[in-house]
C-alpha cells in the first residue's frame, strides 16, 4: 500500500505522553422502538417455540426413551438459541457468552452441555461483518479518506469477532504488527433501542413484588463503558501495571496513536491458545495444569490483592501463549473494557470472610456472611465453593431443596432479590466480582483443575490481601503510570501464607471423609428400604474408591449443591 505518512505517526522529541486521536462525533444514540421491539419479537417467538417443543415431545415419555428425547431437544434447542443470538448480534450476543460460561462449576445439571458447545461459539466467532462496513468505522474516526494514510496493511479477513466488535491484523508504517478492534457501525443505536424495550419490560416483570430495574440499568452502565475504547485502553495499560511484577501474565500494549472511542490498537501477540482447551494446549507444548495454577494465582491476586478486577473474563478474553525465549506458560489478557472496582474496606472484608471459610470458622463466616448476603449468609460461602459448606450452617433439608432446584425451605423469594440488590450495591459491585469469578471457575473445570488448588489460590492471595491498603489510581493515565504504588499483594509473612495454605489441605481431608456421610444422609431422607440400600452401596463404593488411592476431590460436595460438577483430581505441584 502507498500513501503519505500520516502525522499520527510521527513522534516529536519530548513529546508528553500519546494521546488518543480525536474521535469524530459518535452516532445518535436514541432509541428506535421498533427496531429494539423487532429484537424482542424474535427472542420471544424462539423462546416459546422452544418451551413448547420440550413440553410437547417429553409429553409422557419416562426413562431411558425420556433422556434420549431431552438430548435430542438439548441439540436442537442449543441450536435455536445460537442462531438467535448470531442474527440479533450486541446484547444477544452478550447473554450467550454469558450462557455459554455459566457451566462455573455447575456442570450440565445447571446448563446443558450442548447449549455451552453451542454457545460458546460467539465468545470469539460471532458473525463478521463485511470489511467494507468497519473501514468506514476507522475512516470516520480517523478523518481519512484511505486507510493507507494510517496502515501499511489491513487483512480483510477478521481475527476474531464477538458481540460488540471484530479484530483485524495490520501492520503500521513502522512495519509493527498490530491487532485493530473495531466497532460495529450502528451498534450505539441498537444498544439503545434493545435497553428502551428491556426497561419497559423491566418495569412490568416484578418477580415476587420486587423491582429488578437496575439489573437493566447497570447492564447498560456497563455495556456503555465497554463501548468506549479509551476506557478499555487505560484499563489494560493500569492490569499490566498491576501484574508487572508476574512474568506469566501478559497484558497486550496499546498504541495511543492509533485508537479512538471506536478503534482500539493493541499489540499482535501469536500462539494464542484458549485456555479452557487442554488438547489445545497440549498440542501447544503447553501445561494445562500450570495454565490453570498461573489462571488461578492470577484472579485470585486480581480479587482479594488489587480490587480491580476483570469484569468479562470468558474463554474468548483469557488466553495461554508459550514464551518464546522463555519456554514457559503466560496468561494473555485481552478485552479490558469491564473492570470491577472494589474499595480496600470490602476487599478486606471479603479476604476475611474467604479466610474464615477455608478455616471453617463458623462465627466470622455469620457475621461477614450477613453484611454481604443478609439473612441469606449461609448459602454465600457455597457459592465460592461448595467446599465451604462447613461452618456455612446450611441444614440438610437445604442441601435437598438445593438437589431438587427449588429455594431453601423459610426463604421467601423477596429475599432472594434483597441478595443480589445488597451483593450489588456493595462498594464496588461484589456480584460483578463473583460473576468474573464463576467465568473462571469455568474455564478451570473445563481444564478439569483440582478445587484444591483453586481454593490454594483463594487461601494465600485472600491472607496476603486482607491486611494491605491498596491506593487507587489517578484519573489521569499519565499521572496513574508514574504512581509509585506499594506492592499489593503482601507476602512477606510466609509462616501465615503456608498455614493458610495447609488449612485447605485439612478441609479437603474434611471433604473426602464427610462426603460419603452427606451421600448416605442424603439417600437416607427417602426413610425406604431401596434408599438406605443405595446409601449404604454408596458408601461402601465411596470408601473403597477413596481406599484405592484414587483422589478423593472427585467427592467433594458439589454434587451435593446445585448438582455441582467437580473438578478432577489433576495430582498438586
Amino acid at each position: 500500500m502507498e500513501g503519505k505518512a500520516s502525522s499520527m505517526e510521527r513522534k516529536e522529541e519530548g513529546k508528553e505522553e500519546p494521546k488518543a486521536a480525536a474521535a469524530a462525533p459518535a452516532p445518535s444514540a436514541s432509541p428506535n422502538f421498533a427496531l429494539g421491539m423487532g429484537r424482542a419479537m424474535l427472542a420471544q417467538q424462539a423462546f416459546h417455540e422452544i418451551k413448547g417443543d420440550y413440553e410437547k415431545s417429553l409429553e409422557g415419555k419416562e426413562g431411558e426413551e425420556r433422556q434420549k428425547t431431552l438430548d435430542a431437544l438439548h441439540l436442537r434447542s442449543a441450536d435455536k438459541c445460537l442462531k438467535l443470538a448470531q442474527r440479533n448480534g450486541g446484547i444477544y450476543n452478550k447473554a450467550a457468552q454469558f450462557v455459554a460460561s455459566l457451566q462455573a462449576g455447575a456442570g450440565d445439571a445447571s446448563i446443558p452441555k450442548p447449549y455451552i458447545d453451542a454457545l460458546k461459539i460467539v465468545c470469539d466467532k460471532a458473525p463478521f461483518r463485511p470489511f467494507s462496513e468497519m473501514e468506514n468505522v476507522v475512516k470516520e474516526d480517523f478523518g481519512v479518506e484511505s486507510l493507507d494514510e494510517i496502515f501499511q496493511s489491513v487483512d480483510d479477513q477478521p481475527l476474531a469477532a464477538a458481540s460488540l466488535a471484530q479484530v483485524h491484523r495490520a501492520v503500521l508504517k513502522d512495519g509493527t504488527e498490530v491487532a485493530v478492534k473495531i466497532q460495529y457501525p450502528g451498534l450505539l443505536e441498537q444498544m439503545a433501542s434493545d435497553f428502551a424495550v428491556f426497561r419497559m419490560f423491566g418495569q412490568q416483570i416484578k418477580p415476587g413484588g420486587f423491582d429488578l430495574t437496575w439489573v437493566v440499568n447497570d447492564f447498560e452502565v456497563s455495556i456503555s463503558a465497554e463501548l468506549d475504547f479509551t476506557i478499555e485502553g487505560r484499563n489494560a495499560e493500569l492490569t499490566g501495571k498491576d501484574f508487572a511484577h508476574q512474568p506469566y501474565a501478559k497484558v497486550p500494549k496499546v498504541f495511543w496513536e492509533y485508537t479512538t472511542k471506536r478503534v482500539l490498537t493493541m499489540e499482535f501477540v501469536t500462539g494464542m491458545v484458549p485456555t479452557n482447551d487442554a488438547k489445545a494446549l497440549r498440542e501447544a507444548g503447553m501445561d494445562p495444569y500450570k495454565v490453570g495454577c498461573m489462571l488461578s494465582d492470577l484472579f485470585a491476586e486480581m480479587v482479594f490483592c488489587t480490587g480491580r478486577v476483570h469484569g468479562d473474563p470468558h474463554a474468548g478474553n483469557v488466553y495461554a501463549i508459550l514464551d518464546e525465549k522463555t519456554n514457559q506458560e503466560k496468561i494473555v489478557l485481552l478485552d479490558h473494557g469491564l473492570y470491577h472496582d472494589v474499595t480496600n474496606d470490602l476487599r478486606k472484608q471479603f479476604c476475611k470472610f474467604v479466610t474464615a471459610c477455608v478455616t471453617r470458622d463458623g462465627h466470622q463466616m455469620k457475621t461477614l456472611g450477613e453484611k454481604f448476603a443478609g439473612p441469606l449468609y449461609r448459602f454465600f460461602p457455597i457459592i465460592l465453593s461448595p467446599w465451604f459448606v462447613f461452618g456455612s450452617k446450611v441444614s440438610l433439608e437445604d442441601i435437598r431443596a438445593a438437589k431438587q432446584k427449588r429455594i431453601p425451605p423459610g426463604v421467601e423469594l423477596k429475599q432472594v432479590g434483597e441478595f443480589l440488590v445488597g451483593l450489588h450495591d456493595t462498594g464496588g459491585n461484589l456480584l460483578g466480582v463473583l460473576h468474573s469469578m464463576g467465568y473462571i471457575r469455568g474455564i478451570l473445570n473445563m481444564l478439569k483443575f483440582p478445587e484444591r488448588r483453586r481454593l490454594k489460590s483463594f487461601a494465600k492471595y485472600a491472607a496476603a490481601g486482607g491486611n494491605c491498603e491498596v491506593e487507587a489510581y489517578d484519573k489521569d493515565l499519565k499521572k496513574a503510570k508514574e504512581q509509585v504504588k506499594k506492592p499489593a499483594v503482601d507476602l512477606s509473612a510466609p509462616v501465615q501464607l503456608s498455614m493458610a495454605m495447609v488449612q485447605v489441605d485439612l478441609l479437603a481431608l474434611l471433604i473426602s471423609i464427610l462426603a460419603p456421610v452427606a451421600i448416605l444422609l442424603l439417600v437416607l431422607g427417602k426413610r425406604n428400604t431401596i434408599g438406605i440400600a443405595l446409601a449404604v452401596l454408596a458408601l461402601i463404593g465411596s470408601l473403597f474408591y477413596h481406599n484405592s488411592g484414587c483422589c478423593a476431590e472427585h467427592h467433594h460436595l458439589s454434587d451435593l449443591v446445585a448438582d455441582s460438577s467437580s473438578a478432577a483430581g489433576t495430582p498438586e505441584l
